[in-house]
Protein backbone atom coordinates (compact mmCIF):
# COMPACT_ATOMS: atom_id res chain seq x y z
CA UNK A 1 0.00 0.00 0.00
CA UNK A 2 2.81 2.39 0.89
CA UNK A 3 4.58 1.61 -2.38
CA UNK A 4 1.35 2.29 -4.30
CA UNK A 5 0.97 5.65 -2.53
CA UNK A 6 4.48 6.61 -3.60
CA UNK A 7 3.77 5.63 -7.21
CA UNK A 8 0.59 7.70 -7.18
CA UNK A 9 2.50 10.65 -5.72
CA UNK A 10 5.11 10.43 -8.49
CA UNK A 11 2.39 10.25 -11.13
CA UNK A 12 0.75 13.29 -9.56
CA UNK A 13 4.02 15.22 -9.78
CA UNK A 14 4.32 14.30 -13.44
CA UNK A 15 0.74 15.31 -14.21
CA UNK A 16 1.10 18.59 -12.36
CA UNK A 17 4.33 19.37 -14.18
CA UNK A 18 2.85 18.53 -17.60
CA UNK A 19 -0.32 20.52 -17.06
CA UNK A 20 1.45 23.52 -15.62
CA UNK A 21 4.65 23.60 -17.66
CA UNK A 22 3.29 26.47 -19.73
CA UNK A 23 2.46 28.46 -16.62
CA UNK A 24 5.43 30.80 -16.46
CA UNK A 25 4.93 34.38 -15.35
CA UNK A 26 1.89 35.46 -13.40
CA UNK A 27 -1.23 36.85 -15.04
CA UNK A 28 -4.56 38.25 -13.91
CA UNK A 29 -7.72 36.21 -14.34
CA UNK A 30 -11.13 37.41 -13.13
CA UNK A 31 -9.56 39.89 -10.72
CA UNK A 32 -7.02 37.39 -9.33
CA UNK A 33 -3.29 37.51 -9.90
CA UNK A 34 -1.91 34.12 -10.90
CA UNK A 35 1.52 33.26 -9.52
CA UNK A 36 3.55 30.20 -10.47
CA UNK A 37 5.88 28.67 -7.91
CA UNK A 38 8.70 26.30 -8.79
CA UNK A 39 10.20 24.14 -6.06
CA UNK A 40 12.27 20.96 -6.05
CA UNK A 41 10.20 18.40 -4.20
CA UNK A 42 10.17 14.65 -3.68
CA UNK A 43 7.02 12.58 -3.92
CA UNK A 44 6.99 12.24 -0.13
CA UNK A 45 7.04 16.01 0.35
CA UNK A 46 4.49 16.94 -2.29
CA UNK A 47 1.49 16.85 0.05
CA UNK A 48 3.11 19.39 2.37
CA UNK A 49 3.75 21.90 -0.40
CA UNK A 50 0.28 21.41 -1.86
CA UNK A 51 -1.28 22.03 1.55
CA UNK A 52 0.83 25.17 1.97
CA UNK A 53 -0.24 26.58 -1.38
CA UNK A 54 -3.88 25.69 -0.69
CA UNK A 55 -3.79 27.49 2.67
CA UNK A 56 -2.27 30.58 1.07
CA UNK A 57 -4.85 30.67 -1.71
CA UNK A 58 -7.69 30.30 0.81
CA UNK A 59 -6.46 33.26 2.85
CA UNK A 60 -5.43 35.52 -0.07
CA UNK A 61 -8.48 35.73 -2.35
CA UNK A 62 -6.80 38.19 -4.73
CA UNK A 63 -3.94 35.78 -5.59
CA UNK A 64 -3.87 32.24 -6.92
CA UNK A 65 -0.56 30.42 -6.55
CA UNK A 66 0.06 27.37 -8.72
CA UNK A 67 2.64 24.84 -7.54
CA UNK A 68 4.87 23.48 -10.29
CA UNK A 69 6.91 20.67 -8.70
CA UNK A 70 10.44 20.22 -10.01
CA UNK A 71 12.49 17.05 -9.96
CA UNK A 72 15.83 16.72 -8.17
CA UNK A 73 18.62 18.66 -9.87
CA UNK A 74 16.38 21.25 -11.49
CA UNK A 75 18.65 24.02 -10.23
CA UNK A 76 21.32 23.04 -12.75
CA UNK A 77 19.09 24.20 -15.59
CA UNK A 78 17.38 27.04 -13.79
CA UNK A 79 19.63 29.73 -15.30
CA UNK A 80 18.22 29.00 -18.76
CA UNK A 81 14.71 29.51 -17.42
CA UNK A 82 15.68 32.77 -15.73
CA UNK A 83 17.10 34.13 -18.98
CA UNK A 84 13.77 33.62 -20.71
CA UNK A 85 10.92 36.05 -21.09
CA UNK A 86 8.37 34.02 -19.16
CA UNK A 87 9.97 32.67 -15.95
CA UNK A 88 8.04 31.47 -12.90
CA UNK A 89 7.13 34.15 -10.36
CA UNK A 90 8.70 32.47 -7.32
CA UNK A 91 11.60 30.02 -7.32
CA UNK A 92 13.69 28.15 -4.79
CA UNK A 93 17.39 28.92 -5.20
CA UNK A 94 20.29 27.29 -3.35
CA UNK A 95 22.89 29.39 -1.59
CA UNK A 96 25.79 28.46 -3.87
CA UNK A 97 24.08 30.04 -6.91
CA UNK A 98 22.97 33.37 -5.46
CA UNK A 99 26.12 35.39 -6.22
CA UNK A 100 26.29 34.25 -9.84
CA UNK A 101 22.55 34.77 -10.38
CA UNK A 102 22.71 38.28 -8.90
CA UNK A 103 25.77 39.15 -10.99
CA UNK A 104 23.91 37.98 -14.11
CA UNK A 105 20.90 40.11 -13.19
CA UNK A 106 18.56 37.13 -12.85
CA UNK A 107 17.08 37.93 -9.41
CA UNK A 108 14.92 40.76 -8.08
CA UNK A 109 16.33 42.74 -5.17
CA UNK A 110 13.96 42.30 -2.22
CA UNK A 111 14.87 45.18 0.12
CA UNK A 112 11.92 47.39 -0.86
CA UNK A 113 9.47 44.52 -0.47
CA UNK A 114 10.88 43.68 2.96
CA UNK A 115 10.62 47.30 4.08
CA UNK A 116 6.99 47.61 2.94
CA UNK A 117 5.87 44.19 4.19
CA UNK A 118 2.86 44.29 6.54
CA UNK A 119 2.65 40.59 7.43
CA UNK A 120 2.96 40.46 11.26
CA UNK A 121 4.23 36.87 11.02
CA UNK A 122 7.21 37.72 8.82
CA UNK A 123 10.39 39.06 10.39
CA UNK A 124 14.02 38.90 9.30
CA UNK A 125 14.99 39.80 12.86
CA UNK A 126 13.69 36.45 14.11
CA UNK A 127 15.53 34.40 11.47
CA UNK A 128 18.91 32.68 11.79
CA UNK A 129 21.51 35.31 10.89
CA UNK A 130 23.68 33.05 8.79
CA UNK A 131 20.60 31.82 6.92
CA UNK A 132 19.50 35.34 6.04
CA UNK A 133 22.89 36.87 5.33
CA UNK A 134 24.06 34.27 2.82
CA UNK A 135 21.34 35.59 0.51
CA UNK A 136 22.61 39.17 0.82
CA UNK A 137 25.06 40.29 -1.86
CA UNK A 138 26.16 43.52 -3.55
CA UNK A 139 28.03 42.69 -6.78
CA UNK A 140 29.39 46.24 -7.08
CA UNK A 141 31.22 46.20 -3.75
CA UNK A 142 31.68 42.42 -3.72
CA UNK A 143 30.45 42.12 -0.15
CA UNK A 144 27.83 39.72 1.16
CA UNK A 145 26.31 39.28 4.60
CA UNK A 146 25.93 43.05 4.78
CA UNK A 147 22.42 43.46 6.17
CA UNK A 148 20.99 44.74 2.89
CA UNK A 149 20.80 43.83 -0.80
CA UNK A 150 18.70 40.72 -0.17
CA UNK A 151 17.86 38.50 -3.13
CA UNK A 152 16.25 35.52 -1.39
CA UNK A 153 14.60 34.65 1.92
CA UNK A 154 15.69 31.38 3.55
CA UNK A 155 13.37 28.42 3.81
CA UNK A 156 14.57 27.01 7.11
CA UNK A 157 18.15 26.07 7.89
CA UNK A 158 19.92 22.72 7.49
CA UNK A 159 22.96 22.44 9.77
CA UNK A 160 25.18 19.38 9.65
CA UNK A 161 24.73 17.38 12.86
CA UNK A 162 25.95 14.10 14.33
CA UNK A 163 23.72 11.09 13.67
CA UNK A 164 24.45 8.07 15.86
CA UNK A 165 23.17 4.50 16.04
CA UNK A 166 21.63 3.95 19.48
CA UNK A 167 21.56 0.18 19.08
CA UNK A 168 25.31 0.03 18.40
CA UNK A 169 25.96 2.26 21.42
CA UNK A 170 23.89 -0.08 23.61
CA UNK A 171 25.71 -3.13 22.26
CA UNK A 172 29.02 -1.60 23.35
CA UNK A 173 27.67 -0.54 26.77
CA UNK A 174 28.06 3.17 26.04
CA UNK A 175 25.79 4.95 28.52
CA UNK A 176 23.82 7.71 26.81
CA UNK A 177 22.72 10.77 28.75
CA UNK A 178 21.15 14.02 27.58
CA UNK A 179 22.08 16.85 29.94
CA UNK A 180 23.06 20.40 28.88
CA UNK A 181 26.49 21.52 30.02
CA UNK A 182 25.14 24.16 32.39
CA UNK A 183 22.81 21.64 34.08
CA UNK A 184 25.33 18.95 35.02
CA UNK A 185 25.25 17.81 38.62
CA UNK A 186 27.08 15.41 40.91
CA UNK A 187 30.06 13.60 39.44
CA UNK A 188 29.23 14.22 35.78
CA UNK A 189 31.94 16.12 33.90
CA UNK A 190 31.42 18.57 30.99
CA UNK A 191 32.35 16.18 28.18
CA UNK A 192 30.61 14.82 25.13
CA UNK A 193 32.30 11.48 25.82
CA UNK A 194 34.16 10.51 28.98
CA UNK A 195 35.41 7.33 30.63
CA UNK A 196 34.85 7.16 34.41
CA UNK A 197 36.50 4.79 36.86
CA UNK A 198 33.31 4.66 38.91
CA UNK A 199 29.73 5.20 37.84
CA UNK A 200 28.98 8.96 37.88
CA UNK A 201 25.26 8.16 38.02
CA UNK A 202 23.65 5.19 39.74
CA UNK A 203 22.47 2.45 37.43
CA UNK A 204 25.03 2.92 34.65
CA UNK A 205 26.57 -0.10 32.94
CA UNK A 206 30.31 -0.80 32.89
CA UNK A 207 32.10 -2.02 29.78
CA UNK A 208 34.35 -5.08 29.75
CA UNK A 209 37.26 -2.87 30.86
CA UNK A 210 35.41 -2.23 34.14
CA UNK A 211 35.00 1.47 33.35
CA UNK A 212 31.90 3.55 32.66
CA UNK A 213 31.80 5.08 29.20
CA UNK A 214 29.35 7.98 29.02
CA UNK A 215 28.15 9.78 25.90
CA UNK A 216 26.31 13.06 26.53
CA UNK A 217 24.31 13.96 23.42
CA UNK A 218 23.94 17.60 24.50
CA UNK A 219 27.66 18.44 24.73
CA UNK A 220 30.14 18.47 21.82
CA UNK A 221 32.94 15.94 21.95
CA UNK A 222 36.41 17.33 21.49
CA UNK A 223 38.71 15.98 18.78
CA UNK A 224 40.35 13.38 21.02
CA UNK A 225 37.01 12.12 22.33
CA UNK A 226 35.67 11.76 18.81
CA UNK A 227 38.58 9.53 17.83
CA UNK A 228 38.52 7.52 21.08
CA UNK A 229 34.79 6.78 20.80
CA UNK A 230 35.14 6.03 17.08
CA UNK A 231 37.77 3.37 17.82
CA UNK A 232 35.26 1.43 19.95
CA UNK A 233 33.04 1.14 16.87
CA UNK A 234 35.88 0.30 14.44
CA UNK A 235 36.57 -3.40 13.92
CA UNK A 236 40.27 -2.78 13.36
CA UNK A 237 40.44 -1.72 17.03
CA UNK A 238 37.55 -3.72 18.50
CA UNK A 239 36.72 -7.08 16.94
CA UNK A 240 33.43 -7.13 18.91
CA UNK A 241 32.18 -3.99 17.19
CA UNK A 242 28.91 -4.35 15.31
CA UNK A 243 30.05 -1.71 12.83
CA UNK A 244 33.11 -1.59 10.61
CA UNK A 245 33.85 2.07 11.24
CA UNK A 246 33.19 4.51 14.03
CA UNK A 247 32.71 7.84 12.28
CA UNK A 248 32.38 9.45 8.89
CA UNK A 249 32.30 13.00 7.53
CA UNK A 250 32.92 14.50 4.13
CA UNK A 251 33.49 17.97 5.57
CA UNK A 252 36.42 19.59 7.39
CA UNK A 253 34.41 22.72 8.30
CA UNK A 254 33.64 21.83 11.93
CA UNK A 255 37.32 21.10 12.60
CA UNK A 256 38.56 24.23 10.84
CA UNK A 257 36.08 26.87 11.86
CA UNK A 258 36.32 25.78 15.49
CA UNK A 259 39.90 27.09 15.69
CA UNK A 260 39.44 29.99 13.28
CA UNK A 261 40.88 28.20 10.24
CA UNK A 262 39.49 28.36 6.73
CA UNK A 263 40.38 27.32 3.20
CA UNK A 264 39.99 30.74 1.61
CA UNK A 265 41.45 33.98 2.97
CA UNK A 266 41.99 37.49 1.64
CA UNK A 267 45.62 38.56 1.23
CA UNK A 268 45.67 42.34 1.53
CA UNK A 269 49.19 42.67 0.17
CA UNK A 270 48.38 40.61 -2.92
CA UNK A 271 44.85 42.02 -3.17
CA UNK A 272 43.44 38.60 -3.88
CA UNK A 273 42.18 35.46 -2.21
CA UNK A 274 44.64 32.71 -1.37
CA UNK A 275 44.21 29.03 -0.54
CA UNK A 276 45.01 28.91 3.18
CA UNK A 277 44.52 25.35 4.46
CA UNK A 278 48.29 24.83 4.55
CA UNK A 279 49.03 27.83 6.75
CA UNK A 280 51.22 26.65 9.64
CA UNK A 281 51.04 29.69 11.94
CA UNK A 282 49.01 29.09 15.12
CA UNK A 283 45.51 30.41 15.39
CA UNK A 284 44.87 32.39 18.57
CA UNK A 285 42.15 32.54 21.21
CA UNK A 286 41.83 35.80 23.15
CA UNK A 287 41.72 35.16 26.91
CA UNK A 288 41.12 37.31 29.97
CA UNK A 289 38.64 40.09 30.59
CA UNK A 290 40.75 42.84 28.97
CA UNK A 291 40.52 43.39 25.21
CA UNK A 292 43.57 43.15 22.95
CA UNK A 293 44.38 45.19 19.85
CA UNK A 294 46.16 43.47 16.97
CA UNK A 295 47.14 45.30 13.80
CA UNK A 296 44.29 47.77 14.33
CA UNK A 297 41.26 45.58 15.19
CA UNK A 298 40.26 45.08 18.83
CA UNK A 299 39.34 41.64 20.14
CA UNK A 300 37.47 40.62 23.29
CA UNK A 301 37.55 37.54 25.49
CA UNK A 302 36.72 34.37 23.57
CA UNK A 303 37.36 35.88 20.13
CA UNK A 304 39.57 34.16 17.56
CA UNK A 305 42.03 36.27 15.59
CA UNK A 306 41.42 36.77 11.90
CA UNK A 307 43.78 35.21 9.37
CA UNK A 308 45.50 38.55 8.71
CA UNK A 309 45.95 39.33 12.39
CA UNK A 310 47.19 35.92 13.51
CA UNK A 311 49.84 36.15 10.79
CA UNK A 312 50.63 39.68 11.98
CA UNK A 313 51.32 38.16 15.40
CA UNK A 314 53.59 35.53 13.84
CA UNK A 315 55.59 38.20 12.01
CA UNK A 316 55.85 40.61 14.97
CA UNK A 317 56.55 38.48 18.03
CA UNK A 318 59.43 40.76 19.06
CA UNK A 319 57.07 43.74 19.28
CA UNK A 320 56.70 44.56 22.98
CA UNK A 321 52.89 44.63 22.93
CA UNK A 322 52.61 41.37 21.01
CA UNK A 323 55.27 39.74 23.20
CA UNK A 324 53.34 40.83 26.29
CA UNK A 325 50.11 39.32 25.01
CA UNK A 326 51.89 36.05 24.24
CA UNK A 327 53.79 35.75 27.51
CA UNK A 328 50.63 36.47 29.54
CA UNK A 329 48.70 34.07 27.29
CA UNK A 330 46.18 36.76 26.45
CA UNK A 331 46.78 35.27 23.02
CA UNK A 332 46.49 31.53 23.56
CA UNK A 333 47.71 29.37 20.65
CA UNK A 334 45.31 26.93 19.04
CA UNK A 335 46.07 24.45 16.23
CA UNK A 336 47.15 25.99 12.94
CA UNK A 337 45.21 25.54 9.71
CA UNK A 338 47.55 22.72 8.72
CA UNK A 339 47.30 21.09 12.17
CA UNK A 340 43.53 21.12 11.92
CA UNK A 341 43.55 19.78 8.39
CA UNK A 342 45.94 17.02 9.43
CA UNK A 343 43.54 15.94 12.17
CA UNK A 344 40.69 15.74 9.67
CA UNK A 345 42.74 13.84 7.07
CA UNK A 346 43.86 11.27 9.65
CA UNK A 347 40.28 10.07 10.20
CA UNK A 348 40.11 7.99 7.01
CA UNK A 349 43.76 7.13 6.46
CA UNK A 350 45.17 3.81 7.61
CA UNK A 351 47.35 3.54 10.69
CA UNK A 352 50.30 2.83 8.41
CA UNK A 353 49.70 5.83 6.15
CA UNK A 354 51.90 8.89 6.70
CA UNK A 355 49.58 11.91 6.74
CA UNK A 356 52.29 14.47 7.40
CA UNK A 357 55.68 14.23 9.05
CA UNK A 358 55.31 12.19 12.26
CA UNK A 359 51.54 11.77 11.91
CA UNK A 360 49.76 8.61 10.80
CA UNK A 361 46.13 7.83 10.16
CA UNK A 362 43.45 6.80 12.66
CA UNK A 363 41.54 4.54 10.23
CA UNK A 364 38.20 5.15 12.00
CA UNK A 365 36.40 6.32 8.83
CA UNK A 366 35.85 4.72 5.43
CA UNK A 367 37.92 6.15 2.60
CA UNK A 368 36.34 8.05 -0.30
CA UNK A 369 37.14 4.99 -2.45
CA UNK A 370 34.89 2.92 -0.19
CA UNK A 371 32.13 5.50 -0.54
CA UNK A 372 31.99 4.89 -4.28
CA UNK A 373 29.93 1.80 -3.51
CA UNK A 374 27.26 3.49 -1.36
CA UNK A 375 26.21 6.81 0.16
CA UNK A 376 27.05 8.20 3.58
CA UNK A 377 23.46 7.72 4.68
CA UNK A 378 23.62 4.17 3.32
CA UNK A 379 26.70 3.46 5.42
CA UNK A 380 24.84 4.70 8.47
CA UNK A 381 21.50 2.98 7.96
CA UNK A 382 23.12 -0.38 7.23
CA UNK A 383 25.09 -0.14 10.47
CA UNK A 384 28.44 -0.04 8.67
CA UNK A 385 29.33 3.14 10.55
CA UNK A 386 28.15 4.14 14.04
CA UNK A 387 28.30 7.94 13.76
CA UNK A 388 28.09 10.22 10.76
CA UNK A 389 28.10 13.97 10.17
CA UNK A 390 25.33 14.89 7.72
CA UNK A 391 22.85 17.70 7.21
CA UNK A 392 19.65 17.69 9.19
CA UNK A 393 17.45 17.62 6.09
CA UNK A 394 18.34 13.93 5.67
CA UNK A 395 16.59 13.10 8.94
CA UNK A 396 13.32 12.06 7.29
CA UNK A 397 14.94 9.59 4.88
CA UNK A 398 17.28 8.20 7.53
CA UNK A 399 14.46 7.90 10.04
CA UNK A 400 12.19 6.16 7.56
CA UNK A 401 14.87 3.61 6.66
CA UNK A 402 15.93 3.00 10.26
CA UNK A 403 12.28 2.55 11.25
CA UNK A 404 11.75 -0.03 8.51
CA UNK A 405 14.87 -1.87 9.70
CA UNK A 406 13.79 -1.68 13.35
CA UNK A 407 16.89 0.29 14.37
CA UNK A 408 17.13 3.12 16.89
CA UNK A 409 19.01 6.34 16.17
CA UNK A 410 19.34 9.90 17.42
CA UNK A 411 21.39 13.07 16.88
CA UNK A 412 24.00 15.04 18.80
CA UNK A 413 26.05 18.21 18.30
CA UNK A 414 29.17 18.12 16.17
CA UNK A 415 32.58 18.11 17.80
CA UNK A 416 34.43 21.22 18.97
CA UNK A 417 38.03 22.07 19.84
CA UNK A 418 38.10 21.85 23.66
CA UNK A 419 40.99 21.42 26.13
CA UNK A 420 40.72 19.72 29.54
CA UNK A 421 42.87 19.21 32.60
CA UNK A 422 44.04 15.72 33.56
CA UNK A 423 41.19 15.35 36.04
CA UNK A 424 38.62 15.98 33.29
CA UNK A 425 37.80 19.53 34.34
CA UNK A 426 37.79 22.33 31.76
CA UNK A 427 41.16 23.97 31.17
CA UNK A 428 40.98 27.72 31.61
CA UNK A 429 43.50 30.38 30.64
CA UNK A 430 43.18 33.73 32.40
CA UNK A 431 39.70 32.62 33.40
CA UNK A 432 38.69 31.82 29.81
CA UNK A 433 37.72 28.32 28.73
CA UNK A 434 40.35 26.92 26.35
CA UNK A 435 37.72 26.20 23.71
CA UNK A 436 37.42 26.99 20.06
CA UNK A 437 34.11 27.96 18.50
CA UNK A 438 31.23 25.61 18.02
CA UNK A 439 30.75 25.35 14.29
CA UNK A 440 28.99 23.52 11.50
CA UNK A 441 27.98 24.15 7.91
CA UNK A 442 24.54 24.28 6.36
CA UNK A 443 23.45 24.05 2.75
CA UNK A 444 20.34 26.19 2.46
CA UNK A 445 17.67 27.25 0.00
CA UNK A 446 15.82 30.53 -0.31
CA UNK A 447 12.69 31.87 -1.96
CA UNK A 448 13.46 34.36 -4.75
CA UNK A 449 11.70 36.36 -7.44
CA UNK A 450 13.14 36.31 -10.98
CA UNK A 451 14.09 39.80 -12.18
CA UNK A 452 11.75 39.52 -15.17
CA UNK A 453 8.80 37.98 -13.32
CA UNK A 454 5.44 39.50 -14.25
CA UNK A 455 3.71 39.93 -10.88
CA UNK A 456 6.40 40.65 -8.34
CA UNK A 457 4.24 42.12 -5.58
CA UNK A 458 1.96 39.08 -5.57
CA UNK A 459 5.03 36.88 -5.64
CA UNK A 460 6.40 38.70 -2.60
CA UNK A 461 3.13 38.21 -0.69
CA UNK A 462 3.51 34.47 -1.19
CA UNK A 463 7.16 34.55 -0.07
CA UNK A 464 6.22 36.58 3.01
CA UNK A 465 3.65 33.91 3.85
CA UNK A 466 5.72 30.81 3.18
CA UNK A 467 8.86 32.20 4.85
CA UNK A 468 6.85 33.60 7.74
CA UNK A 469 5.43 31.74 10.72
CA UNK A 470 2.34 30.51 8.84
CA UNK A 471 4.32 28.75 6.15
CA UNK A 472 7.13 27.59 8.40
CA UNK A 473 4.66 25.97 10.82
CA UNK A 474 3.33 23.87 7.97
CA UNK A 475 6.73 23.04 6.49
CA UNK A 476 8.28 22.06 9.82
CA UNK A 477 5.97 19.04 10.02
CA UNK A 478 7.83 17.53 7.08
CA UNK A 479 11.04 17.19 9.18
CA UNK A 480 13.10 18.47 6.26
CA UNK A 481 14.58 21.67 7.69
CA UNK A 482 14.68 23.55 10.97
CA UNK A 483 12.26 26.52 10.74
CA UNK A 484 13.89 29.76 9.66
CA UNK A 485 12.22 31.60 12.56
CA UNK A 486 14.29 31.04 15.72
CA UNK A 487 11.35 31.52 18.07
CA UNK A 488 9.47 28.76 16.25
CA UNK A 489 12.51 26.45 16.17
CA UNK A 490 12.91 26.74 19.95
CA UNK A 491 9.17 26.47 20.62
CA UNK A 492 7.55 23.49 22.32
CA UNK A 493 5.34 23.17 19.24
CA UNK A 494 8.37 22.30 17.11
CA UNK A 495 10.57 20.51 19.63
CA UNK A 496 7.75 18.17 20.65
CA UNK A 497 6.80 17.05 17.15
CA UNK A 498 6.84 13.28 16.82
CA UNK A 499 5.71 12.69 13.24
CA UNK A 500 7.90 12.03 10.20
CA UNK A 501 10.76 10.35 12.05
CA UNK A 502 11.99 13.30 14.07
CA UNK A 503 14.96 12.56 16.37
CA UNK A 504 14.34 12.51 20.10
CA UNK A 505 17.20 14.96 20.69
CA UNK A 506 15.93 17.54 18.20
CA UNK A 507 17.11 20.39 20.45
CA UNK A 508 20.73 19.45 19.61
CA UNK A 509 20.05 20.11 15.93
CA UNK A 510 18.37 23.43 16.71
CA UNK A 511 21.33 24.49 18.83
CA UNK A 512 23.73 23.63 16.00
CA UNK A 513 21.76 26.03 13.79
CA UNK A 514 23.04 28.83 16.05
CA UNK A 515 26.58 27.97 14.96
CA UNK A 516 26.05 27.12 11.30
CA UNK A 517 27.53 28.95 8.36
CA UNK A 518 27.56 28.80 4.60
CA UNK A 519 30.08 26.38 3.07
CA UNK A 520 32.99 27.19 0.79
CA UNK A 521 30.84 26.48 -2.29
CA UNK A 522 29.17 29.87 -1.73
CA UNK A 523 32.17 32.00 -0.66
CA UNK A 524 32.67 33.60 -4.06
CA UNK A 525 30.94 33.83 -7.44
CA UNK A 526 31.37 30.18 -8.40
CA UNK A 527 33.09 26.97 -7.31
CA UNK A 528 35.75 26.66 -10.00
CA UNK A 529 38.54 27.40 -7.51
CA UNK A 530 37.48 24.37 -5.40
CA UNK A 531 37.54 21.72 -8.11
CA UNK A 532 41.28 21.13 -8.44
CA UNK A 533 42.34 20.88 -4.82
CA UNK A 534 39.20 19.09 -3.61
CA UNK A 535 39.63 16.42 -6.27
CA UNK A 536 43.21 15.74 -5.13
CA UNK A 537 42.13 15.82 -1.46
CA UNK A 538 39.25 13.38 -1.90
CA UNK A 539 41.13 10.95 -4.14
CA UNK A 540 44.82 10.93 -3.29
CA UNK A 541 45.02 12.34 0.26
CA UNK A 542 42.02 10.86 2.04
CA UNK A 543 42.62 7.50 0.39
CA UNK A 544 46.13 7.48 1.85
CA UNK A 545 47.96 7.77 -1.47
CA UNK A 546 49.46 11.22 -0.85
CA UNK A 547 50.74 13.03 2.24
CA UNK A 548 49.53 16.50 3.08
CA UNK A 549 53.02 17.85 2.43
CA UNK A 550 52.80 16.45 -1.10
CA UNK A 551 49.25 17.78 -1.39
CA UNK A 552 50.30 21.38 -0.73
CA UNK A 553 53.08 21.02 -3.31
CA UNK A 554 50.75 19.48 -5.92
CA UNK A 555 50.46 21.44 -9.18
CA UNK A 556 46.65 21.51 -9.08
CA UNK A 557 46.66 22.83 -5.52
CA UNK A 558 49.28 25.47 -6.31
CA UNK A 559 47.22 26.52 -9.34
CA UNK A 560 44.33 27.39 -7.00
CA UNK A 561 45.90 30.75 -6.13
CA UNK A 562 46.11 31.62 -9.82
CA UNK A 563 42.44 30.77 -10.33
CA UNK A 564 41.53 32.88 -7.29
CA UNK A 565 42.81 36.05 -8.95
CA UNK A 566 39.59 36.39 -10.92
CA UNK A 567 37.22 36.63 -7.93
CA UNK A 568 35.95 39.95 -6.62
CA UNK A 569 33.23 38.77 -4.24
CA UNK A 570 34.30 39.21 -0.62
CA UNK A 571 33.86 36.09 1.44
CA UNK A 572 30.99 35.83 3.89
CA UNK A 573 31.40 33.14 6.52
CA UNK A 574 29.47 34.45 9.47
Amino acid sequence: MKKMQRILAVVLVALLTLSLAACGGGEKTKGKTKVSFWVEVSAQGLDTWMKLVEDFNNTHPHITVTLVPQSAGYASGLSNTLRGSNPPDVIMVDDKLVKSYVSEGYLEKLDSYIAADTNPNFSLDDMWESGVERFSYNPETGYSGIGSDYYAIPNGINPAIMYYNVDLFNQQSINIISIPEDELTGNLLPHGYYVYDTAPVEGMTARADGKYHVFNNRIPMNWEELVALSKIFTKAYNSASGSTYGFMSEWWFAHGWSVGADCLEWDEAKQQYIFALGDSNPNYLVTGSASVTINGPTYNEGDLLSYADKNFVAANQSDSTIAGYLSAQNLYPLPSNKDMFTEFAKLSQSTGALVTEGDYGYAVSPTPNALDATSMSGYFTTGEVAMVSMEGKLGYDIGETMNLLGKKWDVAPLYQYREYNEDGSIKTVNGTNAFGKRATHSYDYGFAIPANAKNKQAAWEFISYVAGLDGQKELMKRNNAIPNQKSLAYSEEYLCLTENYVPANRIAAVEMAEFSSVGDWAYVEDGEWINGWSNVLNTKVRNGEMTLDQFFENAEVIATNEILKKYTARQYNG
